[in-house]
């Protein structure tokens, strides 16, 4: 079974070009429903995000929620570095990434974040990081964690990686069993959004209240 380390080194190693890429797609349907997901928690102080590559969903966010603070990390310098560099040439303020791993978050406090959310980030996490992951994502979120995620609802779950490196998991159960006091919900996405025979399988939203 492969680790987590061999998808760390692949992002980290992703060009600049990758940045740019991702930038440019906010209007991805996805996004939209992810926005409109995360934007049902209001009142929102501040919002989270790990994995954000250059940052297309946290400008999303920036435009819906202008006074709201938002931040995110990335394993990969150069789409950080992108992302940083195009809110600051659109007069962006309430928006900065930084560089770091979703199993690193020890710089950030308990409860510093109302919202944390992953889009597609947790299905590159293997077997020897994912609860450590959860548990420092759920710590330091102080209302709701919200993942976008390939989540197994069904009653007999695929073999992992049956179809590609990304993990398949019902995240509602592992949350549960981590986390017993809080309140999960998992809000399946339309197939429409990802035309990817994966992705319209397993992907959704799951939500997790404190």
């Amino acid at each position: 079974m492969l680790g987590t380390k061999l998808e760390e080194k692949y992002w980290i190693k992703k060009p600049p070009s990758n940045g740019i890429e991702v930038w440019n797609t906010q209007d991805h349907p996805h996004r939209s429903f992810l926005i409109e997901q995360i934007s049902t928690l209001s009142p929102i102080r501040n919002i989270f995000e790990v994995g954000c590559n250059s940052g297309p969903n946290l400008y999303l966010l920036a435009k819906k929620f202008p006074d709201v603070e938002l931040r995110g990390i990335d394993i990969n310098l150069q789409a950080v570095e992108y992302g940083n560099a195009q809110f600051k040439k659109k007069g962006i303020s309430n928006v900065k990434l930084f560089v770091g791993k979703a199993d690193k978050l020890a710089p950030f406090k308990d409860n510093s974040f109302d919202i944390v959310f992953t889009d597609a980030v947790l299905m590159y996490i293997a077997q020897d990081k994912i609860k450590k992951v959860l548990r420092e994502l759920i710590r330091i979120n102080r209302k709701a964690l919200v993942l976008m995620e390939w989540h197994c609802f069904e009653s007999k779950p695929p073999p992992l990686n049956c179809y590609t490196t990304h993990w398949v998991r019902n995240y509602t159960a592992l949350l549960k069993n981590l986390f017993p006091d809080i309140e999960v919900r998992f809000i399946k996405m339309p197939e429409e959004l990802w035309p990817d025979k994966n992705w319209q399988r397993f992907g959704g939203i799951v939500i997790a209240e404190k």
